[in-house]
């Protein structure tokens, strides 16, 4: 006759996967991967951290090496106030003729000229000196880095250097951009140049100028701006051209 025996009919008192008890179920490649992908992320995260705390003591090694806490003293036009005052009249008088579209000559102005007019605006002229070389505007600059990037490795610093300027006027739109800047005969390197790698970083520094109401009028009436043998020459659109052009339109 059969016994009944507790010991055997429990079933806990078995080792798993043995007796009556199923085994568990095995972590999938889902699972896994979910690790390693947590993993990969992490790694990635704390890389990009290092990465970016290396390139913030690189550039701020680059701003001690390549900038000053203190302005330099740039060169002043010698020129006298006779000479200023017509450069800068003459200048006057093409602009409001080019803004009310009326006949005028061409503009020409050289070294003394643009030095002249630079000193016109309070906040280029302790800060940019220029001379034309050629083709091209050189220039000798001391610029508040904090005008332009409101940073703590900008707070107090000067660019003191040398530079091309790229000048251009095209259907309305001026171009005022810092080429081949150098320090003490040094090129800057890449992290301070694309810093100032902006089309008008030059009318940055000025705001009431580049925001000036009639600025717009005025760059739409240029028909050609041109850089040769030392001088400036600007040559205004022909109004009257253009007036006959919409006179025929409207017939």
């Amino acid at each position: 006759m059969a016994t009944y025996d507790p010991e055997l009919s429990n079933s806990s008192d078995f080792p798993p996967g043995e007796g009556g008890s199923s085994p568990g179920k095995p972590r999938g490649c889902f699972f896994y991967g979910c690790v390693f992908s947590a993993a990969a992320l992490g790694l990635l995260t704390l890389g990009l951290a290092i990465g970016a705390f290396l390139l913030y003591r690189a550039t701020m090694q680059y701003f001690e090496m390549y900038t000053s806490s203190e302005p330099v003293e740039i060169p002043k036009a010698n020129i006298s106030d006779e000479r200023r005052r017509d450069a800068v009249e003459r200048f006057r008088a093409f602009r409001e003729a080019v803004e009310a579209e009326r006949p005028t000559g061409p503009l020409v102005l050289d070294g003394d000229d643009l030095n002249a007019l630079i000193q016109e605006s309070p906040k280029l002229k302790d800060h940019v000196y220029a001379e034309i070389d050629d083709d091209r505007i050189k220039a000798k600059v001391s610029l508040p880095l904090d005008e332009l990037f409101e940073t703590s490795l900008t707070r107090g610093r000067y660019l003191n250097g040398e530079a091309d300027i790229h000048a251009e006027i095209d259907n309305g739109s001026l171009t005022l951009k810092l080429e081949s800047v150098s320090v003490d005969g040094k090129p800057l390197p890449d992290e301070i140049r694309d810093m100032l790698d902006r089309p008008n970083i030059v009318l940055e520094f000025d705001k009431d100028l580049r925001d000036h109401p009639e600025r717009h009028a005025f760059l739409r009436g240029i028909k050609e701006f041109e850089i040769d043998d030392g001088k400036i020459v600007i040559t205004p659109r022909d109004f009257e051209e253009h007036r006959g052009g919409d006179h025929e339109d409207d017939d």
